[in-house]
């Protein structure tokens, strides 16, 4: 090894997952202001079905920050793993024999 540390390489995806974390606060924040202030809890809790809009426009508005937390999710993992492997590519799992012999890699 020349002494240059092999970092983890990260694709474009990473701001995918940045995007739609940010979508899903954004989405929470609308859902949770219109729950309460538009008089959603007040009617879900009265427990008159079928409700109106003001129950029905917060649940989807939080069903959708959900599937996009999700999304997020499966994008950050997919990243992850691809930079992992990308590392064990380019350096290998074990030590090759030549490296111990050397005395091996230093240690981080």
């Amino acid at each position: 090894m020349t002494g240059t540390p092999v970092g983890y390489r990260f694709g474009p995806g990473m701001g995918w997952v940045a995007r739609l974390f940010i979508a899903t606060g954004a989405l929470w924040v609308v859902a949770i202001v219109l729950w309460l202030a538009a008089g959603g809890r007040a009617e879900f809790t009265t427990a008159q079905a079928p409700w109106s809009w003001r129950v029905l426009v917060p649940a989807w508005t939080a069903l959708a920050g959900i599937i996009l937390a999700l999304g997020g999710c499966v994008v950050f993992a997919r990243q992850m793993f691809g930079a992992v492997l990308g590392r064990l590519e380019q350096r290998g799992f074990l030590d090759s024999p030549d490296e111990r012999a050397r005395g091996g890699r230093p240690r981080r």
